[in-house]
């Protein structure tokens, strides 16, 4: 499998501005090459966000599993298992999750990867606490490739709680794939947050199989590093199922935030929404595709997908696109793309009301982000989102004045 992923890695190249998936980030030009492979040495970690929260943890460090929870841990019905662990021993069942005929990254990904997780919940399991799944990369000069899978049996109830992060000194790249499939009746809610700074690449994909009557819900916040995809592939297999996206990224500096998807409905009654927000400053990029194919069966499918951005420099760029490829005669969808700088009007009146300037552009981006905000709730881990978000915004602000 290694060897096949290899060849079609090397008939195709790294992704290229040529290619419309990647028209916007060329991710070629960004890669410096010479990267060996992480041997997954400790290094130094990060101050972590969710320290002390009350959770399942998994810690990838440099591409290797450091530590995960013993199963006497966990609750009856749930596993978590290595995948270095799981290689050793491969069986049938894991075979339909390493395939190679994807894209050019997720078969170098299958080529070279070292370790992940595979995590499964039993039919009826509803797990109170999260799975925290914390990837840290601090060694510069490499790149890791983790692979992981989500496996939700038949109405079980989950989530998942992601964070990137670490500062190497010069360029690493992050290479990493997430199958998550699940079964009729479950119930995913997925929160990823990229929080890595410095000149490190990351580029995540998600394969997502949503079964009849499941809901896959998932939260993306993007900003710091160099380079940030986050990318979903999303099929709405049978009747009923639904998926929902919220995400929010600040490109400040030369950040580049890309959030990517593509949503198949293939059955009737399936419904997706998509809602995408950011800003960009200084000389930072963001790019937001979303394509929507509904298939000629999926009749009864309901989608909306929308795309807002503030460009707070002059330098700065928002490249937004939508698609929709229709082939059933009886559907509701739409989308709708903004892009534009903050109001002048309302900035104008909060000065008037004696709010300085930088303080009164604080308030409108808060605002204008405050939609996907809303969809953390309340809680420890949404409060210590917010605030983490409100530093990333305060940077751009700053930049801004």
């Amino acid at each position: 499998m290694r060897a096949e992923a290899l060849a079609a890695f090397l008939r195709q190249g790294l992704p290229h501005k040529r290619l419309e998936r990647w028209k916007y980030t060329d991710f070629r030009t960004h890669f410096g090459g010479g990267l060996a492979l992480a041997q997954g040495g400790e290094g130094e970690t990060p101050v972590d966000l969710f320290d002390g929260l009350n959770a399942h943890r998994v810690l990838l460090s440099n591409g290797a599993v450091r530590s995960a929870p013993e199963p006497e841990g966990l609750p009856d019905g749930v596993e978590i298992i290595r995948l270095a662990d799981a290689l050793t021993t491969p069986a049938l069942w894991l075979k339909p999750w390493l395939r190679a005929d994807r894209s050019a990254l997720e078969s170098l990904n299958l080529a070279f990867m070292t370790d992940g997780v595979l995590i499964r919940v039993g039919a009826k399991t509803r797990v109170t606490l999260p799975i925290l799944l914390h990837n840290t990369m601090s060694q510069a000069g490499v790149m890791a490739h983790t692979r992981s899978i989500v496996m939700l049996e038949e109405g079980a109830e989950l989530t998942v709680i992601e964070i990137d992060d670490g500062a190497p000194s010069s360029q690493s790249f992050v290479n990493s794939v997430m199958a998550l499939s699940l079964d009729d009746g479950a119930r995913l809610h997925h929160l990823r947050l990229v929080a890595a700074q410095g000149p490190s690449l990351l580029v995540r994909t998600d394969q997502v199989e949503v079964a009849r009557n499941a809901r896959y819900e998932t939260l993306v916040f993007s900003s710091g590093t160099a380079l940030a995809r986050s990318e979903l592939n999303v099929l709405l297999a049978e009747p009923r199922s639904s998926f929902d996206l919220a995400g929010a990224y600040v490109a400040s500096g030369e950040e580049l935030n890309d959030i990517t998807f593509s949503v198949t409905h293939d059955a009737p009654h399936t419904t997706s929404r998509m809602l995408v927000k950011g800003v960009a400053g200084g000389e930072g990029r963001a790019t937001v595709q979303g394509s929507v194919i509904v298939k000629p069966d999926a009749q009864k499918s309901d989608s909306h997908q929308l795309a807002r951005g503030i460009l707070l420099s002059p330098r700065a760029e928002i490249d937004q696109k939508p698609e929709l490829e229709i082939f059933a005669d009886d559907v509701k969808c739409g989308h709708g793309a903004a892009i534009g700088a903050l109001d002048g009007e309302q900035l104008f009146y909060l000065r008037s009301r004696g709010i300085p300037e930088p303080q009164a552009r604080a308030v409108l981006i808060r605002a204008f982000i405050g939609e996907v905000v809303e969809r953390l709730g309340t809680g420890d881990w949404q409060a210590r989102i917010s605030a983490w978000l409100d530093s990333r915004l305060a940077i751009v602000t700053e930049e801004a004045a």
